[in-house]
């Protein structure tokens, strides 16, 4: 069976990204002076390697963040959530699989909202023996019925952050395909890091103070 890769990237550009807002540019370009970030476009996609020469772009998804006349209109820290990334995540198995591939291997970094695990549904009405009976249930036996709750609860949840697998890679795996986390700091095993900067490198650099946020 042939595997193929999906590599997925939340990005965003904001109005004013200018030359100064890159780590790489020549000494003897002419600078701006920085301005306020402004609004700000959101991207979110995933790109299949299919092996072709040309790579598929799925569920594209573009939004318009940041403040407009000092209102804040939807933000990419906000909107890009673990909620909203596990519908978005099933919208691209989706695609992945209409294009006739039943196993693929996605590949994230470790952005907070790739790795988001099911909410623990620690109910506040739940007695010492609920949490005494749930650490039982999932194997721990190194705490006793006369512990603490909050020591049972402590155990139970060290447990569970580290047994139990991400939202995305439990739902990836339920539909055959499965998911892998970039090594951190390795931006260029992520190759949409590339991309996206010469992208940004190329926005900043035409850059001036006169530029409109539909220029962008």
């Amino acid at each position: 069976m042939m595997v193929r890769t999906a590599s997925m990237y939340p990005r965003f550009i904001h109005h004013h990204y200018a030359r100064h807002a890159d780590s790489l540019f020549h000494p003897e370009d002419k600078t701006t002076n920085p301005k306020h970030k402004g609004r700000r476009y959101c991207f979110i996609a995933g790109i299949l390697d299919d092996g072709s020469d040309a790579a598929h772009l799925l569920s594209l998804g573009i939004f318009v963040g940041g403040k407009k006349n000092g209102r804040t209109v939807k933000d990419y820290h906000a909107m890009f959530n673990h909620d909203y990334f596990v519908d978005w995540f099933g919208k691209l198995m989706d695609e992945v699989e209409e294009l006739g591939w039943a196993c693929a291997v996605f590949v994230m970094d470790n952005a907070k909202y790739h790795k988001g695990k099911p909410k623990t549904k620690r109910k506040g009405t739940w007695k010492k023996t609920d949490f005494y009976d749930a650490c039982v249930i999932h194997g721990i036996f190194e705490v006793s019925i006369t512990d603490l709750k909050t020591t049972t609860w402590k155990a139970l949840k060290k447990h569970l952050g580290e047994h139990v697998l991400p939202v995305v890679v439990e739902i990836a795996k339920a539909r055959g395909h499965h998911v892998v986390y970039s090594a951190p700091g390795f931006s260029e095993l992520q190759p949409t890091e590339m991309v996206w900067a010469n992208i940004k490198g190329s926005v900043g650099r035409v850059y001036t103070s006169t530029t409109t946020f539909q220029d962008v």
